[in-house]
């Protein structure tokens, strides 16, 4: 038996017999030459020899041999690590650039392809969350320091593009899509952070209720897909093993030493403020403020999303339905600070005016929820941009919200 040291192999190297690690494992047999791909791997896996099952007199030169020379490689095994480190860094990387690059267009062309550059921004940040979903299925990794980077991202871009942020819908195909949590998980944070922005939530505290948001549903991925895909109703037996995702993602957050606001945030998200939610039924004021929020911002998302055993209902269904707070499951101060920010009739809704003109709400009214302004639909200003007024209780009083039929013909209508 013969050993090699990983830091003097070349590619291309073969040997007289099979290759071993640790005198057991078989690495490679003498048919296959060794190769650069193998060698990083290695000394990833901080294996600093290998072993050849083979006498040590075979490898010895014979007559005239014909001789090759092998260059010496020097591995700073610090440095590699370091390269090993910045691939980690690869999903944060990509989607700073991304996020930075869509700032600067909206920056210099704040009028223009606005709602189309937004939409690629939120694409970025669903791309993000499903990178680290896949990392964490295939590496078991979470980085507390990356997903945080990636919330302060995130809230960045809500304050400057919010009203925007709030019009983009999932689609009815959505509820097909296998990948729908990290989707839920995104539109979750974003409703999480239009709440926290709106009761001025310190930035340290943002940003952890962000990374809470960002993975609140890490947990339903130790469960079987069935469970959450299904269109069909759950037996007893099989929604009190999905009620176990949130234990599950509180055991996922602790093994990666995560804060423990984040692991309660996420243990919390279903907790009702009359003791019927779970896992412990807490009740009222034993409710931390990140779980307030997760519920609310939660079930606000489920209502609006199609799902396998459901349809989508509009957004001021679900307003409403949030409002009502029926049995009392939610913090009235944040469901007023929801509110607020996406205006009695959230913002992308369609409402008929008392003039007879169809608008989009596009912001909320700080002042008074059931006035937002609305873009009037096939309508520019001077500038060419969509001509916007402000809802009041005369002529620009919203008279309803339109149905989906009606909603149909508009859709057909808009130039």
């Amino acid at each position: 038996m013969t050993s090699f040291k990983v830091a003097e192999l070349t590619d291309g190297r073969r040997f007289p017999g099979n290759v071993v690690l640790d005198k057991h494992f078989v690495l490679l047999d003498s048919n296959i030459s060794f190769s650069n791909t193998l060698k990083k791997h290695l000394v990833e896996w901080n294996f600093k020899e290998i072993f050849c099952d083979v006498d040590p007199e075979r490898l010895k030169p014979k007559a005239a041999p014909v001789v090759q020379k092998f260059e010496t490689v020097d591995i700073d095994l610090d440095e590699l690590n370091n390269q090993y480190s910045e691939k980690e860094k690869t999903a944060n990387q990509i989607l700073k650039e991304a996020i930075e690059k869509i700032n600067l267009n909206i920056k210099n062309f704040p009028d223009k392809n606005r709602m189309e550059n937004v939409t690629s921004g939120y694409n970025e940040f669903l791309n993000y969350i499903q990178e680290v979903f896949t990392r964490y299925v295939t590496h078991k990794e979470l980085q507390i320091g990356s997903i945080s980077e990636a919330a302060t991202l995130l809230i960045d871009f809500i304050k400057d593009n919010k009203k925007y942020l709030l019009k983009i819908q999932p689609s009815a195909e959505h509820k097909l899509d296998k990948n729908f949590l990290t989707s839920h998980c995104l539109r979750v944070a974003i409703y999480s952070l239009v709440i926290a922005i709106q009761i001025k939530m310190p930035h340290e505290k943002m940003v952890e209720l962000g990374v809470a948001a960002m993975i609140h549903e890490i947990g339903q991925i130790k469960l079987p897909p069935q469970l959450y895909l299904t269109d069909k109703p759950l037996s007893a037996q099989a929604r009190n093993l999905l009620a176990t995702h949130t234990v599950l993602g509180y055991k996922i957050l602790e093994e990666a030493g995560f804060p423990l606001p984040i692991k309660v945030g996420v243990f919390e998200h279903h907790e009702r403020e009359n003791g019927q939610g779970y896992p412990r039924h807490l009740i009222g004021a034993k409710i931390t403020a990140y779980g307030k929020i997760l519920a609310v911002a939660c079930s606000y998302e489920a209502i609006t999303s199609p799902r396998t055993y459901k349809e989508a209902r509009s957004l001021y269904e679900a307003t409403i339905e949030m409002l009502t707070n029926k049995n009392k499951m939610y913090d009235d101060i944040v469901l007023r600070a929801l509110v607020q920010a996406v205006s009695l009739f959230p913002i992308g809704t369609y409402v008929y005016l008392a003039n007879g003109k169809i608008g989009q709400v596009s912001e909320s009214n700080p002042a008074d929820p059931r006035l937002p302004i609305v873009e009037l639909v096939n309508e520019k200003n001077e500038l060419g941009n969509p001509k916007t007024v402000m809802t009041d209780n005369e002529k620009n009083k919203i008279v309803r919200v339109l149905n989906k039929e009606e909603l149909k013909g508009v859709m057909a209508y808009i130039k």
